[in-house]
């Protein structure tokens, strides 16, 4: 007969096997190996992998159906990450606003009621840029 001593120290044995396999499988979440080769898919983001075992140097480039990992020094990556870097910039540079607007101005101008003298603003002159949503390159 098995007395509960010893089933709950074997229990315990499995739960911290089953945690150190887990928590395996998240550190080893890198490359591990790397291509020199340009991935077919259009790249829609990278971001610089340093080495730390069992991770190797790698520019993780992410395409819209995965990950890539690339040899740091192939040809075509310097060139890649440029033209990434400079849409993030056009992108960045699009959506800033054409005028600048302080927070007190907003802050005054929304905080209190026109007075009666003074005709309300339009609508359609709002010193607001309408919102836009920008893509942004993940890096580290």
């Amino acid at each position: 007969m098995v007395n509960c001593g010893t089933l709950l120290k074997s229990a315990l044995v499995a739960l911290v096997l089953v945690a150190l396999v887990e928590s395996d499988e998240k550190l080893s979440d890198c490359c591990k190996t790397v291509s020199s080769w340009k991935p077919t898919d259009p790249i829609i983001g990278y971001k610089v992998q340093i080495p730390h075992a069992p991770c190797v140097p790698a520019i993780i480039f992410q395409t819209e159906k995965g990950r890539y990992c690339t040899y740091v020094r192939a040809r075509w990556v310097r060139s890649t990450i440029q033209e990434l870097n400079a849409k993030a910039q056009i992108a960045a540079s699009s959506a800033a606003p054409t005028s600048p607007v302080s927070l007190l101005s907003i802050i005054t101008s929304t905080a209190s009621p026109p007075s009666p003298s003074t005709p309300a603003p339009s609508s359609s002159s709002s010193s607001l840029p309408p919102f836009s949503s920008t893509s942004e390159i993940p890096q580290e």
